[in-house]
């Protein structure tokens, strides 16, 4: 029998389920999901478009700044690529039950429960979207010297200096603007290799000989001389429910991008960028919209994440993006 109209209540916004969700973004979720910063949020004002990419000659070819004897001074034209966008809405909705919303009331607020298991799982979706544009990125591979799990003669630091000095050649970008996204496979490698240990205890003398997962990635970082080393943590389960766990991680071990990344939400399109995540505003006031209506007959309340994304690259390819691979 189909629902009575009168029994669902139109969903509304939820401004305080949004700055809840909000908050457990950045203080709770932002070590274990990367996507936001790995594709930094740039709004648009439209669902469909064009943007422009970088191309390598706006950085490469050496323009000829001397003045003419004439007087005249040469011109430089902007050269740019082109792509679309076309964003696509994700959504999820939590049902909670009145009855037992009501059952576990001094222990926990039920629409926090399912605000929390929403942003959690609509983040894990973006991560696998983000993980899968940089893993089809098509980006040329570089192998280590030597695999990091042969901790006596791997040479780690050098193997993202090489990286760090291709990507600051191509796009005249200093360390500084440089990021490393390294899975957690590879991150806990590192913290064991001879190399990187010697320099950290060098370089940190509160820490004379260090142990595994001592080290942090601002640490990691200021040994590197780059921006930020972003640690991929997150993990999914791929089999279905009731069924034994098999899990693995999103961002595949063994690759780790040197890259550059624009500086969080609302950084221009013009600056330099491996990826962003393109957020129609007109649909997506929050990220993500947080709502939530009843269904009367049945005696729950609904809450709903929402958002319309489209996931992108930025520049041409090998451009913004360096790949080592730790075999």
């Amino acid at each position: 029998m189909p629902i009575p109209e009168s029994a669902t209540v139109a969903a509304a916004f939820r401004d305080d389920l949004s700055i809840l969700a909000q908050e457990y973004r950045v203080l709770k979720a932002a070590a274990r999901f990367i996507g936001m910063r790995a594709a930094p949020i740039f709004r648009v004002a439209e669902t469909a478009g064009e943007y422009p990419t970088f191309n390598r000659d706006s950085f490469k070819k050496t323009a000829t700044s001397k003045r003419a004897a004439n007087g005249s001074y040469n011109r430089i034209t902007g050269t740019f690529g082109r792509a679309t966008y076309n964003t696509e809405e994700y959504g999820l909705e939590y049902t909670i039950d009145d009855k037992t919303a009501k059952k576990y009331v001094r222990f926990f607020s039920a629409e926090q429960v399912a605000n929390r298991v929403l942003n959690y799982q609509m983040l894990k979706n973006h991560e696998e979207r983000v993980s899968a544009l940089y893993a089809g990125g098509g980006w040329t591979n570089t192998n280590v010297t030597t695999a990091w799990t042969t901790v006596a003669t791997a040479t780690p630091i050098g193997d993202i200096q090489t990286g760090v000095d291709t990507l600051m050649d191509k796009t005249g970008a200093a360390e500084n603007d440089i990021s490393i996204i390294i899975p957690r496979a590879d991150w806990k490698e590192l913290n064991l290799v001879d190399q990187f240990t010697e320099k950290y205890s060098s370089t940190f003398s509160r820490n004379q000989g260090i142990q595994p997962g001592l080290v942090r990635a601002a640490d990691a970082a200021e040994i590197f001389g780059v921006k930020e080393v972003i640690i991929a943590n997150s993990a999914k389960d791929t089999t279905e429910e009731n069924v034994a766990e098999t899990n693995s991680q999103i961002w595949a071990a063994g690759v780790i991008y040197i890259c550059i990344l624009a500086d969080g939400e609302g950084a221009p399109l013009e600056e330099m960028s491996a990826a962003r995540t393109i957020v129609w505003d007109a649909e997506t006031p929050g990220m993500p919209t947080m709502e939530a209506y009843r269904e009367e007959n049945l005696r729950r309340g609904i809450v709903r994440a929402r958002e319309e994304t489209d996931e992108i690259l930025q520049g041409a390819t090998d451009l913004f993006v360096y790949q080592l691979t730790n075999t």
